[in-house]
């Protein structure tokens, strides 16, 4: 019998925010270049534009960069849900089973069984308001609704740490990338 077991039916917007969710875990480095970017081009706009064309054009640039994080994640995840839709296909739904040693994915689309997910192999895990994910890889994930879990919430939560040695992560900022470096180095054994 499963410790838990969760329905998940996407729509538009639960593709967004697990396409979100995969930008702030796995690509943190185009975040911060994005940052610094902006940084940099306001910095010379203010330092040696003295309010000319191009000092106002670099600054609409930063702007840019900052505002547009999420813009290649929300693409992606548009173009799935309208690739499925003109295909006449339904968005994804699957049922996750949370065995005592891997996730097992029924895909409720077609009642196929996927292949299990070993707690080992999750390399990430993150959360938002609404839901826990998991990674099976920098490229694919799953999303778990938090309302499914109704109290069992702080349950689950200890339960996926424990099983996979990871923590849950609402955005990689450089506070909480520390606090899971530190949790896995908790983990490894005593070095001689």
């Amino acid at each position: 019998m499963p410790a838990f077991e969760v329905e998940m039916r996407h729509d538009r917007q639960t593709l967004v925010a697990l396409a979100h969710m995969q930008y702030d875990l796995f690509c943190g480095r185009n975040r911060t270049v994005r940052g610094f970017l902006s940084a940099t081009l306001i910095l010379i706009a203010v330092l040696y534009g003295g309010g000319s064309w191009w000092s106002l054009l670099l600054i609409a640039y930063a702007c840019y960069l900052t505002t547009s994080t999420y813009a290649a994640s929300n693409r992606t995840a548009h173009k799935i849900a309208d690739q499925l839709e003109q295909a006449g296909q339904p968005l994804p739904a699957s049922r996750y089973s949370f065995e005592k040693s891997s996730m097992h994915i029924t895909d409720l689309n077609s009642g196929e069984a996927l292949d299990p997910l070993p707690y080992g192999e999750v390399v990430g895990l993150g959360e938002d308001r609404d839901a826990f994910y998991l990674f099976r890889s920098q490229y694919g994930g799953y999303r778990i609704p938090k309302e499914a879990l109704g109290e069992r919430e702080g349950e689950f939560r200890s339960f996926v740490e424990n099983k996979t040695g990871k923590l849950f992560v609402r955005r990689l900022t450089p506070l909480n990338r520390l606090r899971a470096w530190l949790h896995e180095r908790e983990r490894e054994p005593m070095h001689l």
